[in-house]
């Protein structure tokens, strides 16, 4: 009431689509998410390093941690660190996203994000080495060929390479998925760039395949936590291919330490 809100709190539910997807939002208009809060609770709990600069969706990303609550005292309800990390997992089954939007004194809003068709997607075919994975093609932008003199390296650690004056980090899926590839050099093989919600890098592979519409099967209970893939299709040939999460990949990319 001191902040000029009605005594009677709002939940809001709304849907739409746009652009292949459904759009989900689940708000409400109470106090917002406590950043200094979240960003302290994260540091006690190492997962973020001292110094680290962090943008607010980072920081709000957190709360889906395993394990992380801000809650001071438990209760049959909250304090447990949860239930956030099990929306996000069944979620991302789904091979949708949350996004949180939040307003210090204003509010807070979900964003679920889901494909308006979840059994069946066109994806890129790509190979490395005798293994073949499919990229959803929402999540593909453009595939190049790489020149010499558009690879560096920063700190001898993380390779970027520069396309259309922006400089990417490079993921080498031979390296996630430890496979032979046919060639280690960026310039021999094929780099595809991909978005991860308004983040982009470079996957190296092998070669292009082709496009094709696959149907999605599940990997299991095993397969649940394993960053990058979001489940399996049978390929025209009658083999397996693991169906790639880019998210997943930006996300296990960045939990490891690399730029």
């Amino acid at each position: 009431m001191k902040a000029g809100k009605s005594p009677r709190p709002k939940v809001f539910l709304r849907a739409s689509h746009h652009a292949g997807d459904i759009l989900i939002h689940v708000g409400d208009d109470g106090r917002g998410l406590d950043r200094k809060k979240i960003l302290d609770k994260a540091l006690s709990k190492k997962l973020v390093a001292p110094g680290a600069s962090l943008t607010d969706s980072e920081i709000y990303g957190l709360i889906f941690e395993p394990g992380f609550s801000t809650a001071e005292q438990l209760s049959d309800v909250s304090g447990r660190g949860v239930g956030m990390d099990v929306v996000r997992r069944q979620i991302q089954k789904l091979r949708g996203s949350v996004e949180i939007q939040s307003v210090p004194g204003k509010g807070t809003t979900f964003v679920l994000k889901l494909p308006l068709t979840m059994a069946i997607i066109d994806g890129l075919v790509v190979s490395v080495g005798t293994e073949r994975y499919i990229v959803p093609i929402t999540a593909v932008q453009e595939m190049l060929r790489a020149r010499p003199e558009m690879v560096s390296t920063v700190e001898n650690r993380c390779e970027m390479v520069l396309v259309r004056d922006q400089l990417l980090p490079v993921l080498r899926l031979h390296e996630k998925f430890r496979v032979a590839p046919k060639t280690n050099r960026i310039c021999d093989g094929v780099l595809v760039v991909c978005d991860a919600d308004g983040r982009r890098i470079a996957l190296f592979v092998d070669e292009l395949n082709g496009k094709q519409e696959v149907v999605i099967k599940g990997l299991g209970s095993m397969f649940e936590r394993v960053e990058g893939v979001a489940g399996g299709a049978i390929l025209g040939d009658g083999k397996i291919g693991l169906i790639l999460d880019v998210k997943g990949l930006f996300e296990g990319r960045s939990h490891a330490g690399s730029c």
